[in-house]
Protein backbone atom coordinates (compact mmCIF):
# COMPACT_ATOMS: atom_id res chain seq x y z
CA UNK A 1 0.00 0.00 0.00
CA UNK A 2 1.40 3.49 -1.09
CA UNK A 3 1.31 6.42 1.43
CA UNK A 4 0.96 9.62 0.88
CA UNK A 5 2.21 12.81 2.12
CA UNK A 6 1.39 16.20 1.67
CA UNK A 7 3.63 19.39 0.21
CA UNK A 8 3.07 22.90 1.37
CA UNK A 9 4.39 25.92 -0.39
CA UNK A 10 4.95 29.22 0.71
CA UNK A 11 2.34 30.66 -2.04
CA UNK A 12 -0.72 28.69 -0.92
CA UNK A 13 -1.71 27.75 2.77
CA UNK A 14 -3.04 24.52 1.26
CA UNK A 15 -0.96 21.33 1.58
CA UNK A 16 -1.14 19.51 -1.91
CA UNK A 17 -0.99 15.60 -1.55
CA UNK A 18 2.08 14.14 -3.11
CA UNK A 19 2.04 10.13 -3.96
CA UNK A 20 4.88 8.04 -2.65
CA UNK A 21 6.72 5.82 -3.87
CA UNK A 22 5.79 1.56 -2.54
CA UNK A 23 9.26 0.44 -1.77
CA UNK A 24 7.73 -3.26 -0.63
CA UNK A 25 8.46 -4.28 3.16
CA UNK A 26 5.70 -3.76 5.76
CA UNK A 27 5.14 -1.48 8.52
CA UNK A 28 5.43 -1.89 12.04
CA UNK A 29 3.96 -0.35 15.09
CA UNK A 30 6.45 -0.03 17.89
CA UNK A 31 5.23 -1.13 20.88
CA UNK A 32 8.17 -0.63 24.26
CA UNK A 33 9.02 -3.45 26.38
CA UNK A 34 6.68 -3.39 29.41
CA UNK A 35 9.81 -3.60 31.37
CA UNK A 36 10.63 -0.49 30.45
CA UNK A 37 7.47 1.09 30.70
CA UNK A 38 7.02 0.18 34.67
CA UNK A 39 10.86 1.41 34.86
CA UNK A 40 9.83 4.92 33.26
CA UNK A 41 6.98 5.06 36.29
CA UNK A 42 9.19 4.57 39.41
CA UNK A 43 10.43 7.99 40.92
CA UNK A 44 14.32 7.98 40.99
CA UNK A 45 15.79 8.17 44.41
CA UNK A 46 18.93 9.67 44.17
CA UNK A 47 20.48 9.65 47.02
CA UNK A 48 23.37 12.85 46.24
CA UNK A 49 19.84 14.72 46.05
CA UNK A 50 18.35 13.76 48.96
CA UNK A 51 21.57 14.90 50.74
CA UNK A 52 21.61 18.11 49.73
CA UNK A 53 17.93 18.71 51.42
CA UNK A 54 19.37 17.46 54.52
CA UNK A 55 22.38 20.47 54.57
CA UNK A 56 21.95 22.92 57.32
CA UNK A 57 22.57 26.39 55.82
CA UNK A 58 23.60 29.27 57.43
CA UNK A 59 24.74 33.11 56.94
CA UNK A 60 28.19 32.83 56.43
CA UNK A 61 30.32 30.42 54.78
CA UNK A 62 33.57 29.30 55.23
CA UNK A 63 36.75 27.69 52.30
CA UNK A 64 37.94 24.83 53.89
CA UNK A 65 40.59 24.68 50.62
CA UNK A 66 43.87 25.62 50.67
CA UNK A 67 43.17 26.86 47.25
CA UNK A 68 40.84 30.26 46.40
CA UNK A 69 37.22 29.96 45.29
CA UNK A 70 35.18 32.36 42.98
CA UNK A 71 31.73 31.42 42.45
CA UNK A 72 29.42 33.81 39.69
CA UNK A 73 25.45 32.95 39.09
CA UNK A 74 23.22 35.22 38.12
CA UNK A 75 21.83 35.22 41.99
CA UNK A 76 25.02 36.70 42.73
CA UNK A 77 28.52 36.00 43.38
CA UNK A 78 31.59 36.01 45.40
CA UNK A 79 35.21 34.77 46.14
CA UNK A 80 36.90 33.26 48.87
CA UNK A 81 40.32 33.37 49.77
CA UNK A 82 42.51 30.12 50.87
CA UNK A 83 41.55 28.54 53.77
CA UNK A 84 43.30 30.22 56.71
CA UNK A 85 43.82 33.63 55.08
CA UNK A 86 41.31 36.95 55.52
CA UNK A 87 38.76 36.39 53.24
CA UNK A 88 37.99 32.65 53.61
CA UNK A 89 35.08 33.40 55.78
CA UNK A 90 32.01 35.56 54.51
CA UNK A 91 28.56 36.26 54.92
CA UNK A 92 26.58 34.86 51.96
CA UNK A 93 23.25 36.05 50.47
CA UNK A 94 20.18 33.95 51.11
CA UNK A 95 19.46 33.63 47.03
CA UNK A 96 23.10 31.61 46.65
CA UNK A 97 23.00 29.71 49.74
CA UNK A 98 20.52 26.90 48.12
CA UNK A 99 22.17 27.03 44.84
CA UNK A 100 23.22 23.56 43.57
CA UNK A 101 26.87 24.69 43.33
CA UNK A 102 26.93 25.57 46.65
CA UNK A 103 25.55 22.36 48.48
CA UNK A 104 27.45 20.21 46.30
CA UNK A 105 30.75 21.76 47.53
CA UNK A 106 29.59 21.67 51.28
CA UNK A 107 28.48 18.19 50.34
CA UNK A 108 32.00 17.62 49.13
CA UNK A 109 33.75 19.33 52.14
CA UNK A 110 35.18 21.99 50.43
CA UNK A 111 33.44 25.21 52.03
CA UNK A 112 31.06 24.77 55.18
CA UNK A 113 28.43 26.96 56.45
CA UNK A 114 28.87 28.39 59.85
CA UNK A 115 26.67 30.77 62.27
CA UNK A 116 28.00 34.12 62.85
CA UNK A 117 29.21 33.84 66.01
CA UNK A 118 31.40 31.20 65.24
CA UNK A 119 32.55 33.27 61.90
CA UNK A 120 33.60 36.01 64.52
CA UNK A 121 35.25 33.96 66.47
CA UNK A 122 37.21 32.53 63.45
CA UNK A 123 37.76 35.79 61.80
CA UNK A 124 40.09 36.95 64.62
CA UNK A 125 42.74 34.41 63.80
CA UNK A 126 42.81 35.02 60.22
CA UNK A 127 45.84 36.08 58.61
CA UNK A 128 47.39 38.16 55.80
CA UNK A 129 48.35 36.54 52.52
CA UNK A 130 51.86 37.32 52.02
CA UNK A 131 52.46 40.27 49.80
CA UNK A 132 54.03 39.24 46.64
CA UNK A 133 54.64 42.61 45.29
CA UNK A 134 57.85 43.25 46.79
CA UNK A 135 59.53 39.76 45.97
CA UNK A 136 57.91 40.12 41.91
CA UNK A 137 59.86 43.38 41.75
CA UNK A 138 63.30 41.75 43.24
CA UNK A 139 62.82 39.52 40.43
CA UNK A 140 61.83 41.63 37.33
CA UNK A 141 65.18 44.02 39.04
CA UNK A 142 67.16 40.44 38.93
CA UNK A 143 66.10 39.55 35.28
CA UNK A 144 66.70 43.12 33.87
CA UNK A 145 70.52 43.13 35.60
CA UNK A 146 73.37 42.84 33.22
CA UNK A 147 74.18 38.69 33.19
CA UNK A 148 70.63 37.77 33.78
CA UNK A 149 70.60 34.94 31.10
CA UNK A 150 73.59 33.22 32.74
CA UNK A 151 71.86 33.84 35.97
CA UNK A 152 68.35 33.55 35.62
CA UNK A 153 67.71 31.26 32.78
CA UNK A 154 64.88 29.50 33.03
CA UNK A 155 65.27 27.23 29.52
CA UNK A 156 69.13 27.47 29.30
CA UNK A 157 70.81 25.26 27.72
CA UNK A 158 74.31 23.61 29.51
CA UNK A 159 76.63 23.53 27.44
CA UNK A 160 80.06 21.24 27.64
CA UNK A 161 83.42 23.85 26.87
CA UNK A 162 84.35 21.88 24.08
CA UNK A 163 80.65 23.32 22.25
CA UNK A 164 82.20 26.40 21.80
CA UNK A 165 83.63 27.65 18.17
CA UNK A 166 87.12 27.43 18.76
CA UNK A 167 89.52 28.86 15.55
CA UNK A 168 88.25 31.71 13.51
CA UNK A 169 84.92 31.15 11.43
CA UNK A 170 84.82 29.26 8.47
CA UNK A 171 82.91 31.25 5.15
CA UNK A 172 79.94 29.10 3.13
CA UNK A 173 82.89 28.27 0.56
CA UNK A 174 84.84 26.45 3.01
CA UNK A 175 82.11 24.62 4.38
CA UNK A 176 81.05 23.78 1.10
CA UNK A 177 83.95 22.22 0.04
CA UNK A 178 84.38 19.89 2.98
CA UNK A 179 81.42 18.48 3.08
CA UNK A 180 80.69 15.29 2.24
CA UNK A 181 76.98 15.63 1.97
CA UNK A 182 76.90 18.33 -0.11
CA UNK A 183 76.85 17.57 -4.02
CA UNK A 184 80.02 18.89 -6.00
CA UNK A 185 79.38 21.23 -8.62
CA UNK A 186 81.91 22.40 -11.18
CA UNK A 187 80.35 26.15 -11.62
CA UNK A 188 80.87 26.96 -7.65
Amino acid sequence: MARAVSKSSDISSESTPVPVVDLGGHYEDHKPDPADLSGARVPSNVPNFQGMKDIQTADWIENLMASSTIFTSPKGSFKLAGSGFHGSIQPIPAEIRQDPYVLRAVQRGRIAFIDEEKAVEKIAELRDESSTSESHMDRLRDSLNAGASENNGMYKIDLPDEAEPKGKAQTWEEIWTNSTSTPKTKNV
